[in-house]
């Protein structure tokens, strides 16, 4: 019986440094700063949506790509904090090729497989990425809590496929 009441002590105490040490991402909007035709056709969606009053907030991207991305394709992570009324960058920052993103990163390339995009290279056609949102593990370490991430797009031919803005708040 004693063994029992430890063993549950020990599993309400990490129950609580796990629920009090984790941070939580909250995406506040999204917009599309630019985009090259030659490589994605029509007009990408990008915004944030809350389909129900205690919902999470999701993000969505719907694109339809004209060429083949694969590891020649790179994303650029950037973040900015919001610091007297304006976005200064920030030092934190990501770099990836696309399919090393999708395959084998743990924060960003988990929510983009959860959210549907699951293999690599990319082939053209129309591309939905929904549903999208930042529930998993991220270290509790965070320097700011209202920022922007910028996400570029680049292709080692053609010097950028896309930018988008991605406005978060960070909640411990």
């Amino acid at each position: 019986m004693n063994c029992i009441a430890i063993y549950l002590s020990v599993l309400l105490i990490y129950y609580l440094m796990y629920s009090f040490q984790c941070l939580k991402a909250i995406p506040e909007r999204a917009e599309i700063v630019f985009y090259n035709t030659s490589i994605i056709e029509d007009n990408p969606t990008f915004n944030v949506r809350r389909y129900s009053r205690k919902g999470e907030y999701v993000i969505n991207l719907v694109f339809v790509s004209r060429a083949v991305m694969d590891n020649t394709v790179s994303m650029d992570i950037i973040f900015y904090e919001y610091l007297h009324n304006e976005y200064r960058r920030s030092f934190p920052e990501m770099h990836f090729k696309l399919c090393d993103l999708i395959s084998s990163d743990p924060y960003v390339g988990k929510t983009m497989r959860e959210a549907g995009l699951s293999s690599c290279p990319i082939l053209p056609g129309k591309h939905a990425i929904t549903n999208m949102t930042f529930n998993h593990i991220i270290p509790s370490v965070w320097p700011f809590e209202r920022g922007m991430t910028e996400f570029i797009i680049k292709h080692t031919n053609i010097s950028r496929i896309a930018v988008g803005k991605l406005f978060l708040k960070f909640k411990q």
